[in-house]
C-alpha cells in the first residue's frame, strides 16, 4: 500500500481541486507520507546509532515518532481535524523535545508548528500555536535558565527570555499570518475557478449543439447529449471511440489532415461539413467547428469540435439542386446543367486544345406516337431512349434532355483536326444504330388490362464541333440545332454536321463586336427603367437595363450584344456607365416627394465585380452623384461564386456597410452551394423569369418556386419574382408568400420620361 501511494505521488497525474478543504486534505496526505519516508530514512540510522551509545530514550522517541506518523498515515477512522491536530501536535512535541536536548538555537523549530496549524487548520487554531509557542519558549527558557544570552540582561532572566520571545513570537506571526493570507488567495482562486468550472460544465451539457474535447489523437475524452443524440451513439460508447470510427470513410482523410494541420499550428481553426455513420448505420450530415486548447507554453493539449446537425438543409439543397438542373422524367441533366457543362467544356478545350462535339438528336415523328397512344406512352419512350443515350457514351460524357423529344450529348476530348468529327460521327451513328432497335412499350388497354407493343423510330442527329473556334454556348447549342434541321432535311434517321458556309450569323456576330466597341465609347446606349412593385400595385423602385441604339439598325436585344459586351470585357466600362447614369437618376428622383422612396436595381456582371477597385469605384459614383446609397440595389448572379468566395464576401460587406443592398438576380439557374448562400450579406432573392414563365403548368417551376420563396423567409430575405406576366401569375406566387413583383403585368421596360408619365404621374 505504502509502495503504491509513492507511486501515485510520483507519477499520477493531480486530480482537479474544487475548494480549500480538498486542498487541504490533499496537502495533509502528501506531507504525512513525505514526511513518512522521510522521518524513516532519518530514524533508522539515529536510532541504531543512538542504542549502540546505550541512549536507547532516543531510539524509542524516533521509533515512537515514525510509528505515531504511520498511523496517522494510514488511519481512515480519524477526522480531518483530528489527523491534522495529531500531527501538529508531533511537529509541537519535536520542536520542544529539541528545545530541551540541542537548546534555544533550536527554537526555530517551534516556528514550524504555527505556521502547519495555519495551513491544515486556518487562522483561529494558528494564533493559539502563536500563543502556545511563545508560551512555552518563556517557560522553558527562564524556568530551566537556557544558555541564549542578550548583552546587558545577563543577570534578569526573566526580562532577557520575555525579549526573546517577543522577538520569536513577532517573527513567528509574521510568518504564520503570510501562510493565512496566502491561503485565503488560494480559497478564493479555487471558488472562482470551481464557479468557472460549473459554468463551463452547465454550458457545456445544455448546449442546443453537439459538443465534444478530443485528444491529439483523436479520441473523444468530453461529450455532450446532444452529441449522443446525433451520433446515436451513448456517452460511454463515444467515449470509447475516435472521431474516425463515426466519419464516412470519404470524409476520415481530410480530417484527419484538418486534425495535423491543428496540432502543428498550422491553422488555429477549421471548419468543413462532413457525414456522420451514426450507430443505426445512417448517414447525417454535419457542419463541424475545430480548434485547438493549448498551455501557457503553446503545447497543443486537447481539441474542442462542435458538431451541427445540417442534413435537412443538405437535403433540401440536394432537393433545390435536382430540381433546378436535372429533368424530372428521365433524371437527365436539364438545358441549365448542360450550359453549365459546356461552359466548362470551352475552358478545357481552350487549355488542352483538343475538341468536343455537341450532339443535337430529335426523335423523328415522335408527336405522331403521342398522337396515336397517348402522353404516357411517350414519356415511356422517353425514359428509355435516355436509358440507350446513356449507354451509348462514356461515363464522363453528359446526356442531356432539353424538352419534349431533344436530346443532347455531349462528347469531350476528342482529337484534333479532322478526327474530331470522324470520332463524333462514329458516336453519332452508334447513337442511330441503338435507337433504331425497337422499344418494347406497354399500352394500359383498361383497368386492369395492358398491352406490349413493338415500337421502331429513328432519329435526326446535328453535331456541331466546338474546340477549334472561339465558340459560345448558346453558338453551339445554335450550330447543332441548325445541323438537325438539316438532317431531317436530307430523309431523317441520319447525322449531319454543322457547315460552316452556313456561318453568316457568325460574320454578322463578327461586326456587331466591333459596332459593339464603337458603341461604348460614341454613348450609343440608354438606360430603360421596369418597374418593381408590391403586391397592392405600388411601385417600389425600378430595375435600370440598358439598351443600344444602333445608328443603322436600331433598338439592338440585349440578348444579343450582353454575351458580347460579357466575352470582349467591353461590359465593365458599359456597367460603370449603367451605375454612374442610375446613381444620378436616383439623386433627381430624391428631391422629389413622389419619387423620393424609389430605389434603383442595378446588374452588376462577374467580370466587372471582379475588378479590383470595384467597391472604390462604386462609393465614388454615389459620391459624385449624391444618391443614397440605401435607395442603390446591385443585382450580382450566381456566377459570382466561381470566384473567390471570400473576397466576393468582403467586397458585398465593405459596400453593405455604407447602405448599398443586394439582390442575387436570376436564382436557381447557377450551380452554387447554399451553404455560400448564407455566408453573403443579401438583401433579397430574385427569382428568374424562367421559372415563373411555367409556374402554373409546370410543376417542377411550380416546385422551385416554392423552394425559393421559402429558403428566403428562412434566411431572412426578400424575394422578387422577375417575368410576371399575368394576374394568375402573380396570384400564385402570393399564395406561396412572394409579395414583389417585376414583368409585363406591371409595364414593359421603358426610358425615363415614359416611366414617368405611366407610372410616376399616375
Amino acid at each position: 500500500m505504502l509502495i503504491q501511494s509513492i507511486r501515485r505521488l510520483i507519477i499520477a497525474p493531480q486530480s482537479e481541486l474544487g475548494d480549500i478543504a480538498q486542498w487541504r486534505n490533499y496537502v495533509l496526505s502528501t506531507i504525512l507520507l513525505v514526511v513518512l519516508i522521510l522521518g524513516t530514512i532519518v530514524a533508522v540510522p539515529s536510532a541504531l546509532a543512538a542504542l549502540f551509545d546505550k541512549r536507547p530514550a532516543i531510539a524509542i522517541s524516533d521509533a515512537l515518532a515514525v510509528a505515531w506518523l504511520f498511523a496517522l498515515w494510514h488511519s481512515r477512522r480519524l477526522s480531518y481535524r483530528a489527523r491534522a491536530w495529531n500531527f501538529c501536535a508531533l511537529i509541537y512535541l519535536i520542536g520542544l523535545s529539541l528545545l530541551f536536548s540541542v537548546g534555544p538555537a533550536s527554537e526555530i523549530y517551534l516556528m514550524a508548528f504555527p505556521v502547519m496549524v495555519a495551513l491544515l487548520l486556518g487562522l483561529r487554531p494558528a494564533l493559539f500555536g502563536i500563543a502556545l509557542n511563545a508560551f512555552t519558549l518563556l517557560c522553558v527558557g527562564y524556568l530551566f535558565n537556557a544558555d541564549l544570552n542578550i548583552q546587558g540582561f545577563e543577570a534578569h532572566p526573566l526580562l532577557r527570555w520575555t525579549i526573546i520571545t517577543i522577538n520569536f513570537t513577532l517573527i513567528n506571526s509574521l510568518i504564520t499570518i503570510a501562510t493565512v493570507m496566502l491561503l485565503h488567495g488560494l480559497d478564493k482562486s479555487l471558488e472562482k475557478s470551481h464557479d468557472g468550472e460549473a459554468l463551463y460544465r452547465a454550458t457545456f451539457e445544455n448546449a442546443p449543439i453537439g459538443v465534444a474535447r478530443l485528444g491529439l489523437d483523436g479520441h473523444w475524452l468530453q461529450v455532450n447529449q446532444k452529441l449522443c443524440d446525433i451520433t446515436g451513439y451513448g456517452r460511454q460508447e463515444l467515449l470509447g471511440l475516435a472521431f474516425q470510427d463515426i466519419t464516412h470513410p470519404l470524409d476520415v482523410a481530410a480530417d484527419i489532415a484538418g486534425l495535423e494541420a491543428l496540432n502543428h499550428g498550422e491553422i488555429k481553426s477549421f471548419d468543413r461539413e462532413k457525414r456522420y455513420v451514426r450507430k443505426d448505420g445512417s448517414h447525417i450530415f454535419v457542419h463541424v467547428h475545430s480548434s485547438v486548447v493549448r498551455n501557457a507554453a503553446g503545447i497543443a493539449r486537447y481539441v474542442i469540435s462542435v458538431a451541427t446537425d445540417i442534413t435537412e438543409r443538405r437535403v433540401a439543397e440536394s432537393k433545390i439542386h435536382t430540381l433546378a438542373f436535372y429533368d424530372v422524367l428521365t433524371q437527365l441533366p436539364n438545358r441549365r446543367l448542360l450550359v453549365d457543362r459546356l461552359g466548362h467544356a470551352l475552358a478545357g478545350c481552350k487549355r488542352s486544345r483538343r475538341q468536343g462535339a455537341i450532339m443535337f438528336i430529335d426523335m423523328d415523328n415522335f408527336k405522331t406516337l403521342n398522337d396515336i397512344h397517348g402522353h404516357d406512352v411517350g414519356d415511356r419512350l422517353l425514359v428509355e431512349v435516355a436509358r440507350r443515350l446513356q449507354s451509348s457514351v462514356r461515363q464522363g460524357d453528359t446526356v442531356a434532355r432539353l424538352g419534349g423529344d431533344d436530346f443532347v450529348v455531349m462528347v469531350e476530348d476528342l482529337l484534333p483536326d479532322t478526327l474530331a468529327a470522324s470520332q463524333a460521327e462514329t458516336v453519332a451513328q452508334k447513337i442511330l444504330t441503338v435507337l433504331n432497335e425497337p422499344f418494347n412499350l406497354e399500352l394500359k388497354m383498361g383497368a386492369d388490362r395492358h398491352k406490349s407493343i413493338e415500337y421502331h423510330c429513328s432519329a435526326s442527329i446535328g453535331i456541331s464541333l466546338f474546340g477549334e473556334y472561339e465558340d459560345m454556348v448558346d453558338e453551339l447549342l445554335k450550330q447543332a440545332d441548325l445541323a438537325v434541321y438539316q438532317a431531317k432535311d436530307s430523309g431523317r434517321n441520319t447525322v449531319r454536321f454543322f457547315d460552316r458556309d452556313m456561318q453568316a450569323k457568325v460574320a454578322a456576330r463578327a461586326t456587331l463586336t466591333e459596332d459593339l466597341r464603337e458603341a461604348v465609347s460614341a454613348e450609343q446606349f440608354m438606360i430603360y427603367y421596369q418597374a418593381q412593385v408590391q403586391e397592392d400595385g405600388c411601385v417600389t423602385g425600378v430595375e435600370a437595363l440598358v439598351r443600344w441604339r444602333h445608328p443603322q439598325r436600331g433598338v439592338v436585344s440585349p440578348a444579343e450584344f450582353i454575351p458580347l459586351a460579357e466575352e470582349t470585357g467591353l461590359i465593365v466600362p458599359l456597367g460603370q456607365w449603367v451605375l454612374q447614369t442610375a446613381c444620378v437618376q436616383l439623386a433627381d428622383w430624391a428631391a422629389v416627394s413622389e419619387t423620393a422612396h424609389l430605389s434603383i436595381a442595378v446588374n452588376v456582371s462577374a467580370r466587372q465585380f471582379a475588378q479590383h477597385h470595384f467597391v472604390d469605384e462604386v462609393l465614388t459614383v454615389l459620391e459624385s452623384s449624391g444618391a443614397n446609397p440605401q435607395r442603390l440595389k446591385l443585382e450580382l448572379t450566381e456566377s459570382l461564386l466561381i470566384m473567390n468566395v471570400d473576397e466576393v464576401i468582403e467586397k458585398m460587406s465593405a459596400l453593405k456597410a455604407r447602405g448599398v443592398c443586394f439582390s442575387l438576380d436570376d436564382f436557381g439557374t447557377g450551380y452554387s452551394s447554399l451553404s455560400y448562400l448564407k455566408r453573403l450579406p443579401l438583401d433579397q432573392l430574385k427569382i428568374d423569369q424562367s421559372f415563373v414563365r411555367d409556374v402554373l403548368s409546370d410543376p417542377n417551376d411550380a416546385a422551385i418556386a416554392k423552394t425559393i420563396i421559402a429558403l428566403g423567409k428562412s434566411l431572412g430575405l426578400g424575394v422578387i419574382a422577375e417575368g410576371v406576366e399575368t394576374s394568375a401569375q402573380r396570384d400564385f406566387l402570393a399564395s406561396c408568400g412572394c409579395h414583389a413583383y417585376q414583368g409585363y403585368l406591371y409595364g414593359r421596360p421603358m426610358p425615363i420620361q415614359e416611366f414617368k408619365s405611366f407610372h410616376i404621374t399616375d
